[in-house]
C-alpha cells in the first residue's frame, strides 16, 4: 500500500498510541508491526478499520502520506485551470494544447472527473472564441451546451448524489435548459439526503443553490431564481445555518432587482455588506462589494461557483471580456 505503514506509525506515535492498543481480531500485534515497518500489506476492509481506530479519515491519511490534498489527475485539471485567464482569441490554440495534456493522462488514466473536465474544459474554449468574437454570452452558451450532453445524463441517471455529484452538478449547470436545471435542484436536494450528515456536506449542497441562483439570474430567468431562493432561503432557516443566513438578504435583494425593485435590492444587499463589515471578514466583505456593484448595474457578474478545484483558478464562470 505504497508504504502507508510508514505514515501509520508515525500517525500512532504523535497520537501517543502503543502498538498493542490497535490490536483486535482482524489486526493481530504481528501483522500490526510487519505493516508498520513496510514488511507486509494489509486488505483494503483492515486499513480503514485501522484508520477509525485513529480516527483519522482516508483523505486526511493521504494529506499527511504524499503531502498533496489533490490526485494526480487533479493536479492536472489545476495546472489547465491555472491557464484559463486568457485576454485574446489569440490565446485560444494554447488551451486547446494544454487540454491535449489531459487528454493524454485520461487515455492511460480513466477518472470519471476527468472525463467529465474534459467536456467542461471544451466547453470553455469554445464560448471563449464566441466571446472575443464579440458573440453576447447569452447567446453562446446554447451553441455550445451539447459539450456537457454526457455529464449530464450521468447525473440524471446516478441513483445517489454524494460530494462528487453535487460539484459536479455546479459545474455544468450553466449548460442546462431553465425547466432541467430546476428538475436537477430538486433532484440534487433529494438524492443528496443520504449524505448529508456527513459533516461538510451539507455546505455543498448550500454551495449548489448559489450557483443555481445565479445561472437563472444571468439568464434573467425571474421566477426560476425567485423559486431557487425561496427554496435556498427555507433550507437555511430551518437547519439555522448562521453564516448562510448571512447572506440571504444580498439574494434576496438580487431577486427584486430581477424584479426590477433597484431600490430595494440596494439595501437588502447592504444589510449583508453591513454585517460583513461589522464582522471584520475583509476579504468576503470586498469580493460581495465587487459583486454588489456588478449586479446593481445589472452587468454579467459571472456564474457563481464555490469549488475547491476550480477555485484554484477563479471564483467565478465564464466572464465577458
Amino acid at each position: 500500500m505504497n508504504n502507508y505503514g510508514a505514515t501509520v506509525k508515525e500517525l500512532r506515535k504523535s497520537k501517543g498510541l502503543l502498538l498493542k492498543e490497535l490490536v483486535d481480531e482482524q489486526l493481530s500485534m504481528s501483522l500490526l508491526s510487519q505493516f508498520e515497518n513496510g514488511k507486509t500489506t494489509i486488505s483494503c476492509e483492515r486499513f480503514h478499520r485501522l484508520l477509525d481506530k485513529l480516527e483519522v479519515s482516508f483523505a486526511e491519511f493521504q494529506l499527511l502520506h504524499t503531502g498533496e490534498h489533490h490526485s494526480e489527475a487533479q493536479k492536472l485539471m489545476v495546472d489547465y485551470i491555472r491557464s484559463m485567464g486568457i485576454e485574446s482569441i489569440d490565446e485560444v490554440p494554447k488551451l486547446k494544447q494544454n487540454s491535449q495534456k489531459l487528454t493524454a493522462y485520461f487515455q492511460r488514466h480513466y477518472s470519471l472527473e476527468l472525463d467529465h473536465f474534459l467536456q467542461l474544459i471544451r466547453f470553455d474554449y469554445l464560448m471563449k472564441e464566441e466571446l472575443f468574437k464579440g458573440v453576447p454570452i447569452q447567446e453562446a452558451y446554447p451553441k455550445h451546451n451539447y459539450c456537457l450532453d454526457s455529464a449530464k445524463h450521468y447525473l440524471l441517471n446516478t441513483d445517489t448524489w454524494g460530494v462528487y455529484e453535487l460539484r459536479l452538478f455546479a459545474r455544468v449547470a450553466v449548460s442546462m435548459e431553465p425547466a432541467l436545471l430546476w428538475r436537477c435542484l430538486t433532484i440534487a436536494i433529494k438524492k443528496s439526503q443520504r449524505f448529508a450528515k456527513i459533516p461538510g456536506n451539507k455546505d455543498i449542497l448550500y454551495n449548489t443553490f448559489e450557483t443555481v441562483f445565479s445561472v437563472f439570474a444571468v439568464f434573467d430567468e425571474v421566477d426560476y431564481a425567485e423559486k431557487t431562493f425561496h427554496l435556498w432561503r427555507d433550507h437555511v432557516y430551518e437547519k439555522e445555518h448562521i453564516e448562510q443566513a448571512l447572506f440571504m438578504p444580498f439574494f434576496e435583494g438580487w431577486t427584486c432587482l430581477l424584479k426590477q425593485n433597484k431600490a430595494q435590492a440596494a439595501d437588502l444587499m447592504q444589510q449583508t455588506l453591513d454585517q460583513l463589515e461589522r464582522l471584520g471578514m475583509k476579504n468576503t466583505f470586498a469580493m460581495y462589494q465587487s459583486l454588489s456593484t456588478s449586479v446593481l448595474k445589472e452587468e454579467f457578474p459571472g456564474i457563481l461557483l464555490s469549488d475547491p478545484l476550480l477555485s484554484e483558478g477563479t471564483r467565478y464562470g465564464w466572464e465577458e471580456p
